[in-house]
């Protein structure tokens, strides 16, 4: 047996941070293009950004910094508030797991 946690963020009832979004915004940060990130996630151009104006939107800022058109495309990366939400939520998630895993084995450590 084990167990499985899926840390989201949220504001209101709304999610905008979780594994997706992490995965997202890390392969944005790697390949420096939104579109080489969604492809990478097998999210639509049009998804990707999506979730990048629901993060956005609360965080009240942008999180991810566009460069337009040129020869070779436009560029992306995060911005600071991008990059510090990513490391946050990424230290917060592993700590989180840790602390739930020895929950989980002090729970139901008779079973497994």
């Amino acid at each position: 047996m084990q167990f499985a946690a899926k840390i989201v963020l949220s504001e209101g009832d709304t999610g905008f941070f979780g594994p997706g979004v992490r995965d997202l915004f890390r392969y944005i940060d790697s390949e420096k293009s939104v579109k080489a990130a969604a492809e990478r996630m097998d999210l639509s151009y049009s998804k990707a950004w999506k979730m990048i104006r629901n993060v956005e939107k609360a965080l009240g800022c942008p999180a991810v910094e566009r460069s337009h058109g040129g020869p070779d495309g436009g560029s992306a990366r995060l911005t600071g508030a991008g990059r510090n939400l990513l490391e946050r939520y990424t230290e917060f998630e592993k700590k989180g797991n840790d602390s739930l895993k020895k929950l989980f084995e002090q729970e139901f450590s008779g079973l497994i």
